[in-house]
């Protein structure tokens, strides 16, 4: 037996001259009854002159591995291998023939009859598990029943499939789905399918199933990219359909050009039943460890119904429930973020501009529909090198979409010069420690042309007999028409600020002393002269061009910080600090009101018929920039406290060894910081002590932020016939009733995160150079989802108080409650909610509730807004793969309900 083997072996090297056979140790015995060889422990390389195979086959087997010369067939049995090039199969049971180039592969039972040994087919990157593979090497074509394949985030389920040389493959009976269960949850169901690896999938006429059950979606073709590496490609976005105040509507129809890697532009757009439309055009764009940004452009036609227009306002609680009546609208985006590099300049842009209500109309987070205003700015950022010189140009632009005001500042230029020392500036010899060697300097420039489109009214204060005067603020539509009228109405300035630092003294070894002298001028583009018309008995202004206003002041300050420590010999507490960081200042400025700086005139308003006596007052000759018109001599004062605990860590409760090195401490805070400050005016005729302010911050239990802040008038308040409170200049202390100052407002202010550790966390991305085009936050829908959390609760109180000062009217007692938070029902199910509370109007401000379910592959979203304009619902059950992002059903209702 043992020749004949050798000889069997010797005529195998013959016709199999490019075969490698490799076998493992056997473990049982042989399967096939003759031509058997058992499994070596070594591999055996074959070679010889080149046939039809290309390279080398590996195979290999745990059982066995059987020849039959022949027919130039080998069997293997038991977790059977094949390498050949690029492709590998694994299989409990492979046969090779060498005579027709065909690999064929299928399961075994097991000793129970249960089939093992799923074939998969790997090649080039792609997997196959199937029930029975062959497979051609030499023509790469092959043929699989019962395949499961990934491609992309797709898996393909078919009865049979063909593949062909070009590497593409065909389906009869398929199933495509991104569900990864051997018995999906949904699909996709075609009589056949193409598939081209790494680029697309398509069928023919298809349908969706759920959960085994048909459904009418569906279409005459079907096509699924599936790029590689998430390559990106244009294409079309498909739309949605549902139902809201403006109609039935189909919406974010539209097309995704993709440019290139660094570039891509979405165009999209909404059709409504009652006329309207809307149109939004978005282009993304990125340089790795350059910048990023996005642009677009919002283009809207609101359309309503008039019928419902008023009979939406007769019967709205209030003017934010009501619907608005047609109109056109826009709004601008644009977003720019640099990466910062030394020694480069800087640009960046957030901009946010549009028409008054389009926010309103077509919000796209509570945020936006909240807010009144919206600002922007565009900004360019340098430093010069080897310098203390830095500047900024920028253009801003600020909008309240309540009153429909627009204020723009085109441009703002800034440049500033960063504190440097004048020894240095103008020696180079090295200090020596004296005292003029501490003196610093630094400047700063600002110039700006402010315009807006609110007229103010032509009035001034205390003077009622003005030529030209109006009452009431205008507000001028932002067009063509009233373009001049608005820059007319602009200003212009330049701002220089000078600061000189006299140095940083050492005091009685425990005091800083600080003194300081500084110098502002401004310039500006009108300056108004008065004069008394006695004709007209008004008063009348006459405005001439450039004007120059300047003010200087002189100040300094004393500062030192006072420790105290009380120990406590307790359990856990072991000693308890006070830090104190008193602090007064000083400073003086002269009254730039009189006549000889030219800042103020003493104007005649009119003269009285009765007594004949005239009238006098002092106006300012500037609209802005003026210094104050009196005499400053001011003293201020403050009182920093910070108090914390010493404690045993927990970890070590019991510890009573207070002397021992291993004992671990760990601090308290009890009081963050605790603030009193005021301040003494000496040159003031009354009232020269300022009101009292004292705030205050902690953390309490490590989930309660608490916010003191609170005002104390020192004076007291006497009341007159008709209960109207005044003030006197009488001081409100009294020591023998106890009495320190008047309360006059207090605001309180608690914040808790009762489940701090839910906190979600994120993740660094590695840079890409591909723009991230998200879609616009349904504000129905909840932005994030975290099943491992099995609740969050978050809560905020507002109290504010404010005393009346009138016996006729009540206390102003303000209270608000946040509360916002997730709750998980199951592992499958969660709620998460948001809603504020005004206890004075006692009503609900806003709130939202949104209920989440997952399904595994599927997402559901049950969103409900219960107040405002937009309240409604919205139910969306949709496949949770991004590829099949639009295969979802949708019922939505929001607005008034129609």
């Amino acid at each position: 037996m043992r020749h004949i083997l050798i000889l069997l072996l010797l005529l195998l090297i013959a016709l199999l001259p490019t075969k490698e056979v490799m076998a493992q140790d056997t473990e049982q015995a042989p399967l096939a009854p003759q031509d058997t060889v058992p499994a070596a422990p070594d591999s055996v390389a074959l070679s010889a002159p080149r046939g039809d195979i290309e390279t080398t086959i590996k195979y290999s087997a745990r059982d066995s591995i059987q020849f039959e010369v022949e027919r130039e067939v080998v069997h293997l049995y038991g977790d059977a291998k094949i390498n050949y090039g690029d492709v590998s199969l694994e299989a409990a049971y492979i046969e090779i023939n060498y005579e027709t180039n065909l690999v064929t592969a299928t399961t075994l039972p097991d000793s129970t009859g249960k089939e093992v040994g799923v074939p998969v087919f790997k090649d080039a990157g792609q997997t196959y598990a199937a029930k029975d593979i062959a497979y051609n090497y030499k023509t790469r074509r092959g043929r699989i029943s019962e395949v499961v394949t990934q491609q992309g985030e797709g898996y393909i389920h078919a009865e049979v499939v063909k593949r062909n040389e070009n590497n593409e493959f065909f389906g009869l009976h398929s199933r495509y789905t991104t569900c990864n269960l051997e018995h999906p949850h949904f699909y996709i169901g075609s009589e056949k399918f193409k598939v081209i690896p790494n680029s697309k999938v398509m069928s023919g006429p298809f349908n969706l199933v759920i959960g085994d059950i048909p459904t009418p979606l569906g279409f005459i073709f079907g096509l699924f990219p599936t790029p590689k590496n998430q390559k990106r490609s244009s294409g079309i976005q498909v739309p949605s359909f549902g139902e809201n105040t403006r109609g039935f509507y189909l919406q974010d129809a539209g097309y995704y050009f993709a440019w290139n890697d660094y570039i891509g532009t979405l165009v999209q757009g909404d059709i409504y039943s009652l006329g309207g439309y809307n149109v939004d055009t978005r282009t993304d764009y990125v340089n790795r460890y350059s910048y990023r940004g996005s642009i677009g452009v919002t283009y809207d036609y609101f359309k309503n119904d008039e019928a419902d227009i008023e009979r939406a306002r007769s019967t709205a609680e209030n003017i934010y429930d009501a619907l608005p009546n047609s109109q056109r609208t826009f709004w601008i985006r644009w977003s720019h973020t640099p990466v910062q590099k030394p020694g480069r300049g800087r640009f960046s842009a957030s901009v946010n501009a549009g028409s008054q209500l389009h926010q309103r109309l077509n919000y796209t987070s509570a945020a936006n529909y909240l807010s009144p205003s919206f600002n922007s700015q565009v900004s360019y950022q340098k430093t010069i090198p080897n310098s203390p010189f830095s500047y900024t140009v920028s253009a801003r632009q600020a909008q309240n979409t309540t009153t429909g005001a627009m204020d723009f500042v085109l441009p703002d230029l800034s440049l500033s010069m960063t504190t440097v020392s004048l020894y240095e500036l103008f020696s180079n010899a090295p200090a020596t420690g004296k005292w003029y060697e501490n003196f610093t300097i630094g400047y700063n420039l600002r110039a700006r042309n402010e315009v807006n489109n609110r007229i103010a009214a032509r009035r001034l204060s205390g003077v009622n007999n003005i030529i030209g005067q109006t009452e009431k603020d205008t507000t001028l539509a932002l067009n063509s028409n009233n373009l001049s009228e608005i820059w007319k109405n602009g200003k212009r300035q330049a701002d220089h600020n000078l600061s000189i630092g006299l140095g940083n003294y050492k005091i009685f070894r425990f005091f800083n002393f600080s003194p300081s002298v500084s110098y502002g001028e401004t310039w500006l583009d009108e300056k108004y002269t008065y004069s008394f018309n006695p004709d007209s008995q008004k008063v009348e202004i006459d405005t001439t061009g450039f004007g120059r206003v300047y003010q200087y002041s002189a100040g300094a300050s004393l500062s030192t910080t006072i420790y105290g420590t009380a120990y406590i010999k307790g359990k856990r507490v072991e000693a308890i600090r006070h830090l104190i960081r008193p602090s007064i200042n000083y400073s003086y400025r002269p009254d730039f009101g009189d006549a000889k700086f030219g800042f103020y005139q003493d104007v005649l308003t009119g003269v009285n018929p009765t007594t004949n006596e005239t009238r006098v007052q002092t106006l300012s000759r500037f609209r802005t920039g003026a210094p104050g018109s009196s005499l400053s001599s001011s003293l201020g004062f403050s009182i920093d406290n910070n108090i914390e605990m010493k404690v045993r860590a927990k970890s070590d409760p019991d510890s009573t060894d207070t002397d021992s090195s291993e004992t671990k401490f760990e601090k308290v805070s009890l009081i963050d910081n605790l603030r009193i400050s005021s301040g003494y005016d000496f040159a003031a005729d009354s009232f020269r002590l300022a009101p009292i302010r004292l705030t205050m911050n902690t953390r309490l239990f490590k989930f309660l932020d608490v916010t003191l802040s609170s005002s104390f008038d020192p004076y007291k308040l006497n009341t007159d016939s008709l209960g109207n409170g005044r003030r006197v200049d009488e001081y409100y202390f009294d020591p023998q009733r106890l009495r320190l100052a008047r309360l006059t407002n207090a605001n309180l202010n608690l914040r808790a995160n009762l489940n701090p550790n839910a906190r979600k966390t994120e993740t660094t991305a590695t840079p890409t150079n591909l723009p991230a085009l998200e879609q616009d936050m349904d504000p129905m829908l909840p932005e994030y989802i975290d099943f491992k959390i099995p609740w969050t609760l978050a809560l905020d109180f507002t109290l504010y108080y404010s005393p009346t000062m009138s016996a006729a009217a009540p206390a102003r007692v303000d209270r608000t409650l946040g509360i916002n938070g997730t709750l998980g029902l199951t592992e499958k199910w969660q709620i998460s909610y948001n809603g504020t509370y005004d206890f004075t109007s006692q009503n609900i401000s806003y709130a939202t509730v949104n209920i989440h379910r997952d399904l595994h592959c599927w997402d559901m979203s049950i969103s409900w807004i219960p107040f405002g304009l937009q309240r409604g619902y919205n139910l969306t059950i949709n496949a949770r793969s991004a590829l099949l992002r639009d295969l979802k059903l949708t019922k939505r209702k929001s607005g008034w309900n129609r």
